[in-house]
């Protein structure tokens, strides 16, 4: 093996393995789907009374980030005017018009939420200081200021300290009461509070040491029982948004069923110009066939999202994650041809056949295989009396392998067998093509010869019908093709290997034990 080989090979190797490492290490892409994703279904349901004023619903609604995808959404009007608002205060349904009596309000979302240890980009998402002189920093209260010197976290000092310091009085030195108040000057003077006062307490903490932070709300999703709306703090760090949810153990701990709705001040739900007001959020975990379950494995980085073979048709993807894996079965057939040594029917015909019973049983495709084949074969020999041309000679077989097949697929339907009807998808003319072979090698080599044709390609076939049945492999190339790369890398060292293949180390493996010319055998005299 040559140089030029083994540089050409690494070369490729080098090339589809850096891709595969950065797109599964640095951009975080499952290998494949994860049967357990977690989907979620929330409904918000809001029901308000007015006097025939103009009113307004505003409801904040989730949307797609690092963290979490919004599948579809869907609404209830009930009459009113709706518009989806998307600007610098986050993503809002608004409802508007003239109230009178009752109305019933709705909007539903599908959830994806990939991951929770996700990293999000302060600045990305307006967690920055303001310039100076554009608005004041606000000055904490003389009871904050007095904490802060106890736990000794000045201004300016490393953020990422007074946070988790802030963080850890907050949770293990303040008692949550179901019942307790929602003011942080309060909570920090009986040492007890609601979440809501906890999680104000924190910031007004972070806001005093001068580390920006901000408050923001989500819902904490629960298959089982209520949901209810959940303030949590939003603070930067080395560029970083560490999310502080009080009813957690530690900081930066963003629980992997968690739903982002809104960041800043104000109430998730807003209303004007209402007598009274109801909100309720119900919560369902869905479970995704594989093939919608399959989108969830694109990359968040947007190039790579944009080439991604995710983005195209359902269709369209269950017909590349066949045709990817091809390459693959070919490996096998050139390592089972060249190293092993078996011989068979064609280079890519047993592929082909093995890709033909890829909606049916093995052991019934092949067995089907062998049907058109024999009745084939008996057609062919009864053509040879009339003398025809070649290509004559071969659209008729190919009329009667699709009878063939036609009458195979009948036999199915009335016996309720499927896998009959799976015949349906043979490759008709390498069917024909592959009938003209085996009678034109049986008058040549005999029928010894033809007969260890078929068995090697029938086995090359059954060896490659796995890989064309697995969706894990297909998905792992639909969503890493420069794996085809590394394919390429073996079958370039396939080719330069010019040893003895298994077949024929064991067809002349007598020679192997033979003595070497001029060695003295046993009971030899000297």
């Amino acid at each position: 093996m040559n140089r030029v080989v083994l540089s050409t090979a690494a070369a490729l190797f080098l090339l589809g393995g850096s891709i595969f490492l950065y797109k599964h290490v640095s951009l975080g892409m499952a290998l494949w789907p994860d049967p357990s994703a977690r989907v979620w279904r929330i409904d918000f349901g809001m029901t308000v009374r007015g006097d025939g004023r103009p009113a307004q619903i505003e409801l904040a609604i989730p949307e797609s980030d690092e963290r979490q995808n919004v599948l579809d959404e869907e609404s209830i009007d009930d009459g009113l005017a709706l518009r989806i608002v998307d600007d610098e205060k986050g993503r809002r349904a608004i409802w508007s018009g003239r109230i009178d009596g009752t109305r019933h309000l709705a909007y539903g979302v599908r959830i994806h939420i990939p991951r929770a240890e996700v990293e999000i980009d302060a600045e990305r998402v307006g967690l920055v200081p303001a310039p100076r002189g554009r608005r004041p920093a606000p000055k904490p209260s003389p009871e904050v200021q007095t904490l802060l010197k106890e736990l000794g976290m000045a201004d300016g000092e490393d953020p990422e300290a007074i946070i988790a310091s802030s963080f850890s009085f907050v949770v293990h030195d303040i008692e949550t009461a179901a019942n307790g108040s929602d003011d942080p000057r309060i909570v920090l003077r009986t040492r007890e509070g609601s979440n809501e006062g906890k999680t104000r307490l924190l910031l007004d903490l972070l806001r005093g040491a001068g580390v920006e932070s901000r408050l923001a709300s989500g819902v904490r999703l629960r298959s089982r029982g209520q949901s209810w709306i959940e303030r949590f703090v939003e603070a930067a760090a080395d560029g970083r948004a560490v999310p502080l949810i009080v009813s957690s153990e530690r900081p930066n701990d963003f629980p992997a069923n968690f739903l982002l709705l809104k960041r800043g001040e104000g109430e998730v739900l807003q209303t004007q110009g209402l007598q009274a007001s109801s909100f309720d959020v119900s919560v369902l975990r869905e479970t995704l066939p594989p093939d919608e379950m399959a989108a969830f494995v694109a990359p968040h980085n947007p190039f790579w999202r944009a080439i991604s073979l995710y983005r195209l048709p359902i269709e369209t993807r269950r017909i590349l994650s066949i045709l990817l894996v091809i390459p693959l079965a070919a490996l096998v057939a050139a390592g089972y041809r060249n190293l092993v040594g078996v011989r068979t029917f064609g280079t890519f015909m047993p592929l082909l056949l093995a890709l033909s019973l890829y909606e049916t049983n093995v052991v019934i495709g092949v067995l089907l295989v062998a049907v058109c084949l024999a009745v084939g074969v008996f057609g062919r020999l009864l053509l040879d009396r009339l003398r025809l041309l070649f290509v004559p000679r071969i659209c008729l077989l190919l009329s009667l392998v699709i009878l063939t097949v036609t009458s195979l697929a009948q036999i199915g339907y009335a016996w309720g067998g499927r896998e009959l009807m799976g015949g349906l998808l043979f490759p008709i003319v390498i069917l024909a093509m592959l009938i003209e072979r085996i009678s034109v090698n049986t008058m040549e080599e005999g029928m010894r010869s033809t007969a260890q044709l078929l068995v090697g390609s029938f086995g090359l076939s059954a060896l490659v019908y796995p890989l064309f049945r697995s969706a894990g492999l297909g998905h792992l190339f639909l969503g890493f093709p420069e794996l085809i790369f590394c394919v390429m890398a073996c079958l370039v060292l396939m080719g330069g290997y010019t040893g003895y293949r298994v077949a024929e180390l064991v067809r002349f493996r007598s020679l192997l034990d033979a003595p070497e010319p001029g060695d003295a055998g046993p009971g030899s005299r000297a």
